[in-house]
């Protein structure tokens, strides 16, 4: 008898220890399953908070998250998401500084704890655009970013026009132009338009001129100007003739660049660049009470435009 109750106790303690461990395992997959829809739910409160605008809200649950769960890859995501969104909406530097500062951190830790991320590229695109809005100090970083984000499958427009103005930037001229070509062939490809984004052939354009190849840009520049391409895009239209006058003007061609500047003054005239440009050209062609008159109409836009006040001293 003895070893019977012996028996008969040691399977009541596996009874007791197997239950528990189910007990244990369905509570903890409960949880498991509570939280992380709590959690989804938070997050789509972000992000509507996001689409509304409203950061502070945004701002507050999202770092009450992050506190508890910091290397959570979906927490992660949407810290990236948050910021960046702030970034492009602001030209206040110290919310530039500080929005930068938090996509860098949630993007090095989504890319250290995390091997497989959805949308990788677009990690490392904001990353670029986050480092660039820091300053020169981070181009090379910004220019590792976009890189890595080509290499993991972007093939979005935006982001070789980001990393071209990048490589621009810190003089890597060539390697602009063939990433802006590289996507403009491919975008060719894509549909029977002549023309897709004008965009691209502007700072392509862009990128010849810093190239020191005039010429090119300005053949880009003025295929642009042909057959409606521009598409109504006043500020590309803008912006494309007054650097066909700029252009002009640095090869000594004064009738074509006066004729440029002018067109784009037809469509913008409250650019005080665009004024002061045209009277270093009236300057050059001995024409200074005109050149006059167009420094003042620069100040009259912008008070305190100091090239067009430093010329009218020297005047």
């Amino acid at each position: 008898m003895p070893y019977l109750y012996n028996v008969e106790n040691k399977i009541s303690i596996h009874i007791i220890a197997i239950t528990l461990i189910v007990f244990i395992a369905i509570t903890t997959i409960m949880y498991l399953f509570t939280s992380n829809y709590i959690d989804k739910k938070r997050l789509k409160s972000i992000y509507d908070y996001i689409a509304a605008e409203d950061y502070d809200n945004a701002s507050f649950l999202f770092n009450d998250l992050y506190t508890k769960r910091p290397l959570n890859k979906n927490i992660l995501k949407t810290g990236i998401d948050l910021y960046y969104d702030i970034l492009i909406r602001t030209d206040k530097k110290e919310v530039i500084i500080s929005a930068s500062e938090s996509i860098i951190k949630y993007a090095k830790q989504l890319l250290l704890t995390s091997k497989f991320i959805k949308d990788r590229n677009i990690i490392y695109q904001r990353l670029g655009y986050s480092y660039q809005r820091l300053g020169k100090s981070y181009y090379i970083d910004s220019y590792n970013s976009y890189i890595n984000a080509l290499n993991n499958g972007d093939n979005r427009v935006s982001t070789t026009i980001e990393l071209s103005k990048i490589c621009y930037e810190i003089g890597l001229y060539e390697d602009a132009i063939k990433y802006l070509e590289d996507a403009i062939d491919r975008e060719l490809k894509e549909s029977s338009e002549r023309f897709i984004n004008m965009e691209l052939y502007y700072e392509l354009a862009n990128a010849y001129e810093k190239n020191k190849d005039y010429t090119k840009a300005i053949q880009i520049l003025s295929s642009m100007d042909t057959d409606g391409k521009l598409n109504n895009n006043t500020m590309l239209e803008s912006k494309s003739y007054f650097k066909l006058g700029s252009l002009y003007l640095r090869q000594g061609l004064y009738k074509e660049s006066e004729f440029f500047y002018k067109k784009a003054l037809d469509i913008d005239d409250k650019n005080p660049d665009l004024y002061y440009s045209i009277g270093k050209l009236y300057l050059e062609t001995k024409r200074r009470n005109e050149a006059i008159k167009m420094f003042r109409e620069a100040i009259k836009i912008d008070n305190s435009y100091k090239p067009a006040r430093d010329t009218l001293r020297r005047l």
